[in-house]
Formats: C-alpha cells, sequence, structure tokens
C-alpha cells in the first residue's frame, strides 16, 4: 500500500511507535517489556536480511554473486553507488514512516 497510496499499512510503524509502544509495555511489565524487546530484536534480523542495498542481505547478494563468478562482476564504485541509493531510499522510507506516526499520534 506504501507505493500505491503513499501510505504505510497500520500495522507499520516506526521508532515514534516503537517509542509509544514500548511505554506501554513498560506499563504492563517486565515480562511484557522483554517480549516486546524479542520481537523487535527478530524483526530487525528478519528486515536486515532483506536483499536489499544497504542492508546486509544486500551485501550477500552481491558476495553470493562474486562467489559463483568467482570474480567480480561489479565494480566496486557501482556497488557503492547501489548501496548509496538504497540507503537513501531506505531514509526516505524511515522519514515517511516517522511523520505518519507523528500524525497518528497528534490525531489521538
Amino acid at each position: 500500500t506504501l507505493f500505491t497510496t503513499g501510505k504505510a499499512g497500520e500495522g507499520v510503524g516506526g521508532p515514534v511507535a516503537i517509542y509509544t509502544y514500548t511505554g506501554m509495555f513498560v506499563k504492563m511489565g517486565i515480562m511484557a517489556l522483554l517480549q516486546f524487546v524479542a520481537l523487535l530484536s527478530i524483526n530487525l534480523a528478519l528486515v536486515n536480511i532483506l536483499p536489499l542495498p544497504a542492508l546486509d542481505g544486500g551485501r550477500i547478494i552481491f558476495i553470493l554473486i562474486e562467489a559463483i563468478a568467482r570474480k567480480r562482476l561489479i565494480k566496486e564504485k557501482v556497488e557503492n553507488i547501489i548501496h548509496t541509493a538504497g540507503f537513501v531510499f531506505l531514509l526516505l522510507l524511515i522519514a515517511l514512516i516517522t511523520y505518519q506516526d507523528i500524525v497518528k499520534l497528534i490525531k489521538r
């Protein structure tokens, strides 16, 4: 829905939503907070291994290409440009989601 409507899904949250939920889980007790932290860690690991430039999964793809070809097919400068573009995309995505988190917080 992000690319068609320009809005992240209802269940998507960024740093502001994480902050808000953390406060809620602190009030619920240490076990609830630990479960929330564990869930965040697992989600971060899963997102990080996605094959997107600027993430570890994107780097793994480039390493696999080199391993299969047994030589460097993509120049280091081109790879750096790809990872930089991916990083800029991720920053824009974070900014958009943070903006939507703030709007949701204000509407409450």
